[in-house]
């Protein structure tokens, strides 16, 4: 990890460098934490005690913080938190339980975005400019996020929430996908795009989450 940062440049950065991106480390620590803690709270909603004895059942980001996802937030901007785990068997309504639980991590990311943008509005900017950028950070990290995980490619929440709500027989027709589901997702991340005129998938999916949450709000990203 320590060579990894030091090719990186990271370690060679001075302490300048490094606090102008503590608005962005804020920001996604706490939209990571929002999103894991959400499918751990359903879930125990629905029965399952699994996240609680997992200890996931909490706030605390040291709790949702994956190791080697925690890395590249600091060298690449681009990570990941430790996926809560489940056992719908264990709920009281499996399908419905796992489909919540999995659609509860976008949904928490996009509300809290809701109440960010709400506060700016009715309160006004933040005075401190580090403080008004970690709220723009935390509320375009969260709707990134949010739009991300509605991907129904797993292991992402909109592949979940799709299976938990699917019949037996599309569930059967289904667990292939799960098979090379990473596969399909890191394609979709780091493959180029085939047109020069054409951005790559991924950016125009990202886009068109963003600009439909700011219309649905009402709110224009330049008002913030």
């Amino acid at each position: 990890m320590l060579l990894l940062l030091n090719q990186t440049g990271f370690l060679q950065g001075n302490l300048s460098d490094l606090t102008n991106q503590l608005p962005f480390f804020i920001a996604i620590i706490t939209a990571v934490t929002i999103h894991e803690f959400s499918h751990a709270r359903i879930a125990t909603w629905f029965g399952d005690d699994l996240p609680r004895r997992a200890g996931r059942l909490t706030l605390n980001p040291l709790a949702h913080l994956d190791p080697m996802g925690s890395l590249l937030f600091l060298v690449a901007h681009f990570g990941w938190g430790k996926p809560v785990p489940i056992n719908p068997a264990a709920m009281r309504n499996p399908n419905l339980g796992w489909a919540l639980s999995s659609a509860a991590g976008p949904v928490s990311n996009f509300v809290s975005a809701a109440i960010a943008v709400g506060l700016v509005v009715s309160l006004g900017r933040p005075t401190e400019v580090f403080w008004h950028e970690t709220v723009l950070q935390f509320i375009g990290i969260s709707v990134a996020l949010g739009t991300f995980n509605l991907i129904p490619i797993p292991p992402l929440d909109g592949f979940g929430f799709v299976f938990g709500l699917s019949p037996r027989p599309l569930k059967i027709a289904l667990l292939p996908v799960q098979r090379y589901g990473s596969l399909i997702l890191l394609a979709l991340v780091f493959l180029p795009t085939f047109s020069r005129s054409f951005p790559p998938i991924l950016q125009v999916v990202l886009r068109a989450g963003s600009s439909l949450f700011f219309d649905v709000l009402g709110v224009p990203l330049s008002a913030l």
